[in-house]
């Protein structure tokens, strides 16, 4: 048992040196560690780590309750503040329904991210806003919860638990669920949970009393009596926001349906292939507004320019002209000097990949550039790729068969400037500079019908992480890497 709560406390904060240096013997560090990490507040900007550990919550034991108490603690504290701000009761109710067992680890996962948002626009929007107009005070929030959400869909790890359950539309989905959470919602539910946060908060402070300070004993008692203050009053305020909170869970549903609509269009006479959840260019471009990420460069002009005109195509050889059928269309535009090339029986190529990708797709590199590459920062800067183009994560190989070889085009990359989607450059100051990737690495261009999927090989992890990761979460049970071969 304590060692899966080392575990868990370690998620959250470093143990203490006096704890390490003790060899564990000293129960007092512990003591400090575990109060320490119950009196975090709210992860409202969790890292990318965080997020998926709790999109997949059960999968890591003990972090879960962790997390719960740490949220309540921290709820409970705005309230007995001020026990009348029935907006702080319906942020409680928020934190509380991310505690159902009934909703399933990545639903409450998924729930927690945009309920982080919301639990911000109780504190964030101003009572009297609130009290005007709840949806319309909170919809700033609930769009910026729903870009976090995107993204977070987007991760590998999220995007192969949802392929192992079988859902193809998490946006429907979980609208459909947060319908079914607003119409069984009840007091007595809600009671449940906080009892249940209550039960897991008193077993913690039990260890707090027994190993720490006299201090930090008194100071446990008064937290649960804090705690305890709210919960006799619980019944009574968690009525009065009951149905508000409904009315909102519905208008939330019914914005995540809009996100489908938006990213699940229907096509004609196209196979209905699943859009990918990659980080989307507004998305991309609004981070890029709050803080440019060390692969990207500001400036006037590129570094490698774009050539003009498509190559030459000797016999043989494929299209990347404007009349190349897609995906091949102007894929001479992303080389800066270009020149066509066959490879010979027995080359090993790199394809730099997320998820969502194809594997017999154009782009592609040589073994030599690929064991150069460092991290993800390297390979967005030298291969000129944006968040909303590829998340990363993982790569294959393929090995040219025996035969005639395979026709490529190879040649520098050329930069790529950040645009939005009306084909604007996006400013980086009002100085005139715009974003680039620098570009200058050596890439090659595939016809994807010269490629045979018995000469490619498994997909692999990059180790790099996609983007936001801090850290290297290991999951069990998440599924295997797959294939995408279209």
């Amino acid at each position: 048992m304590w060692d899966e709560l080392e575990n868990a406390l370690a998620w959250y904060a470093a143990a203490p040196a006096r704890w390490v240096k003790s060899a564990k013997q000293d129960m007092s560090a512990a003591a400090e560690w575990v109060w320490g990490v119950i009196q975090g507040d709210f992860a409202e900007e969790q890292t990318a780590a965080q997020t998926v550990t709790g999109t997949v919550i059960s999968m890591i034991p003990l972090v879960d309750q962790i997390c719960d108490v740490r949220d309540v603690v921290a709820n409970c504290r705005k309230i007995n503040q001020d026990t009348s701000n029935k907006w702080a009761w319906f942020a409680l109710v928020l934190t509380l329904i991310g505690l159902f067992p009934t909703l399933g680890s990545l639903v409450k996962g998924c729930f927690k991210v945009v309920f982080a948002y919301g639990r911000k626009a109780m504190a964030g929007a101003g009572k009297a806003a609130l009290d005007a107009d709840l949806w319309k005070a909170t919809k700033p929030f609930v769009e910026s919860g729903i870009k976090k959400l995107n993204d977070y869909l987007a991760r590998p790890e999220v995007r192969k638990a949802l392929a192992a359950l079988k859902i193809d539309n998490p946006y429907k989905y979980l609208a459909s669920k947060l319908r079914e959470l607003a119409g069984s919602l009840s007091v007595a539910k809600l009671t449940q949970a906080f009892d249940a946060a209550l039960g897991a908060l008193n077993k913690l402070l039990d260890m707090v009393k027994k190993w720490g300070s006299a201090a930090m004993q008194t100071k446990a008692g008064e937290l649960l009596q804090s705690i305890k203050k709210v919960r006799d009053q619980a019944n009574a305020k968690l009525a009065e926001v009951l149905a508000p909170v409904q009315n909102w869970l519905n208008k939330l549903a019914k914005r995540l349906e809009q996100e489908t609509q938006t990213k699940y269009h229907a096509s004609t006479n196209v196979p209905n292939v699943h859009v990918s959840n990659r980080m989307a260019l507004d998305a991309e471009i609004e981070e890029f507004r709050k803080a440019k990420p060390e692969w990207a460069d500001v400036g006037k002009k590129a570094a490698y320019d774009k050539l003009d005109e498509p190559p030459h195509v000797p016999a043989g050889h494929f299209d990347i002209s404007g009349k190349a059928d897609k995906p091949l269309t102007d894929a001479f535009k992303t080389f800066h000097d270009i020149k066509d090339d066959v490879l010979p029986p027995g080359t090993v190529i790199y394809r730099v990949l997320d998820p969502a990708s194809n594997d017999n797709s154009i782009c592609w590199m040589t073994k030599a550039e690929f064991d150069q590459l460092t991290s993800k920062a390297d390979w967005r800067r030298r291969f000129a790729v944006w968040m909303n183009w590829n998340a990363n994560g993982e790569y294959l190989t393929y090995t040219v068969p025996p035969g005639k070889g395979l026709p490529v085009w190879r040649g520098t990359t050329a930069s790529q400037e950040l645009k939005d989607r009306h084909g604007r450059a996006v400013m980086a100051d009002p100085k005139g500079n715009n974003f680039w990737l620098e570009g200058g690495a050596e890439q090659l261009v595939v016809n994807p019908a010269d490629l045979v999927q018995v000469h490619a090989s498994a997909r692999q992890r990059t180790g790099w992480a996609t983007e936001g990761a801090d850290a290297d979460v290991k999951l069990v049970g998440v599924p295997d890497l797959r294939n995408n071969w279209r």
